[in-house]
């Protein structure tokens, strides 16, 4: 009886450990921040939708608007929005690739229920590829990370 009181115990200090590290992660981008970052997303949607499956701007406009809010929003739940992750350009690397693994998994599930035209394997590639390019090139940029940090390593 005593044992299943403590695992009881262990499990719940545990889950309110989760939840407080999960919980400091979660940060909201700048209203300008999050403004151009959608933009990009949004261009890249486009762009992708075009090359691979030949849609107009216009044909591409509801299904791009729950793309990129899962997009935005694990940005947001991978902590790369946080202050003291832009002090280092591999923080926010580091932080931007979470978030991409986590967009990656939400947007291949949720794909073939926004538009199942666009779960083909071409759009998909495409979409995904360069929208990780793309935000991983201007992200440092419109986030003033420091360029010349070394890595984020201390030379005290």
């Amino acid at each position: 009886m005593g044992a299943s009181v403590t695992k009881r115990i262990n499990t719940r200090i545990l889950l309110a450990l989760l939840g407080r590290t999960l919980l400091r992660q979660v940060r909201f981008p700048t209203f300008m921040r999050a403004l151009v970052e959608s933009l990009m997303f949004c261009c890249v949607f486009l762009a992708a939708g075009y090359v691979s499956l030949g849609y107009s701007v216009t044909a591409m406009l509801p299904p791009m608007v729950p793309v990129v809010f899962i997009m935005m929003l694990s940005m947001v739940f991978s902590g790369v929005y946080r202050k003291e992750i832009t002090d280092s350009i591999m923080n926010v690397y580091w932080h931007s690739a979470y978030g991409f693994v986590l967009a990656t998994i939400v947007f291949l599930a949720f794909v073939p229920m926004i538009g199942p035209e666009f779960a083909s394997q071409k759009f998909k590639f495409f979409f995904l590829f360069f929208a990780f390019f793309v935000i991983n090139t201007m992200r440092p940029v419109i986030s003033g990370t420091d360029f010349m940090d070394g890595g984020g390593r201390r030379t005290n």
